[in-house]
């Protein structure tokens, strides 16, 4: 079978000398104030949140999946053939120069996709005046692609305000394939299902990072550890998980969603539910669905031991170098853990999430964005160590369509 392509994310291990962490801040700034509304269309808006270079494109979509793709396509036009040309580029460079593996990625997947991704990319083509060949390859990189990234799901005793579910998404990737110059936040009003938000990149149906107005919260690490077992024959695991912030009403129900399948590769989740205010870890692959709570956590090693109210994994299944830190960090601030402290201090500490990071507060339905630094701009180029946006996300769900949609 074909198999995933690792694409280097350049990232530094953390040391460990004699069981101690070197401490490291993020004293940046953290942009509150709400979005800027700045172009509204049929089915769509755009706007923007943040400020200067950690600024990030705000779009709303209403409508069937075609009318939200074709709004989304016409709004967002420029930065997804930038978006989509630098990616594939990437790719070719990684591959050896044939985008075919691809094609033939999605030509197995396919019977397996639901159709209203196939839509939704249809009028991404249509909208942006690109060939739908070009929209399928940009969506397809991420099944076909490693991901190495952290996440952690934390309530009850763990955190600083009782009730309380925290959850991160922090993305280790490429960050020289330029993804990172056109982040948006898309949000979704469709017919069918309820509102949600996918913080993706320009052209991208799939969902890697998001909160759905339930409130469920994904986050997800890509392994290798079934290799053997791995197929690209099953729902591609980005769309599986943007169903689940579409359609999914509980825990439960994301749990089964996964469990059904028919998944693909060998990829770690961690799925959040608001109203239960508690996570689950998920160890999947396309034979193997382990589901995990903090009393049941795997893999029971020393550098990766249980923590109560907490489940937790760094960078991927039992890699002592982020596992260990990540731990230490979570048991050093256990009982006041918050996003701040998560943002200021544990991210930075251990060094995760080089692309992207998303910190979700579920109980509050807030969430806290960055993102890596794009060719040209300034600062420090990892997300984790770059300014926050704090994002509303009741308040992003609440946003009426354009008259007359």
């Amino acid at each position: 079978m074909m198999k995933r392509i690792v694409v280097a994310a350049g990232l530094l291990f953390v040391t460990l000398a004699a069981g101690a962490l070197e401490i490291q801040r993020n004293e940046n700034p953290i942009h509150a104030d709400p979005p800027r509304m700045i172009r509204e269309i049929e089915h769509g808006r755009r706007g923007i949140v943040g400020a200067g270079e950690d600024a990030v494109l705000v779009v709303h979509v209403w409508g069937t999946s075609r009318e939200m793709g074709y709004a989304a396509g016409r709004l967002l036009k420029e930065e997804i053939e930038s978006c989509a040309t630098s990616v594939l580029e990437k790719m070719k460079e990684e591959i050896g120069g044939d985008l075919a593996v691809l094609d033939q990625v999605y030509e197995t997947a396919k019977p397996f996709i639901p159709p209203h991704f196939l839509e939704e990319m249809a009028g991404f083509a249509e909208g942006a005046e690109l060939d739908p060949q070009t929209i399928i390859r940009l969506n397809l990189v991420g099944e076909a692609s490693e991901w190495h990234c952290s996440l952690f799901g934390a309530w009850g005793a763990a955190t600083a305000s009782t009730g309380s579910l925290l959850q991160l998404r922090a993305l280790d990737y490429a960050v020289r394939a330029g993804i990172q110059r056109h982040p948006v936040i898309m949000v979704y009003h469709p017919n069918e299902g309820h509102a949600f938000a996918n913080f993706t990149w320009a052209g991208m149906a799939g969902s890697v990072t998001g909160m759905s107005s339930v409130p469920l919260a994904i986050s997800e690490i890509g392994d290798d550890y079934d290799q053997a077992n791995d197929s690209f024959a099953g729902v591609p695991f980005t769309f599986l998980l943007r169903d689940i912030l579409q359609f999914d009403n509980s825990l439960e129900e994301a749990l089964a969603r996964v469990q059904k399948g028919p998944r693909t590769t060998s990829l770690m989740y961690a799925i959040g539910d608001g109203k239960k205010g508690e996570a689950r870890a998920l160890q999947t692959s396309r034979t193997l669905c382990n589901v995990y709570d903090p009393d049941t956590l795997e893999p029971l090693v020393p550098t990766h031991p249980r923590i109560k109210d907490i489940v937790y994994w760094g960078m991927s299944w039992n890699v002592p170098a982020f596992d260990k830190p990540l731990h230490d960090m979570l048991v050093k601030h256990y009982g006041n853990l918050t996003p701040e402290i998560t943002l200021r201090e544990i991210l930075p500490t251990v060094g995760t999430g080089n692309l992207q990071v998303a910190i979700y507060d579920l109980t509050r339905q807030m969430a806290w964005l960055a993102n890596a630094k794009a060719d040209g701009e300034t600062g420090p180029l990892n997300a984790y160590e770059r300014a926050y946006i704090q994002l509303d996300m009741k308040q992003l769900f609440a946003v009426e369509a354009p008259k007359g949609r």
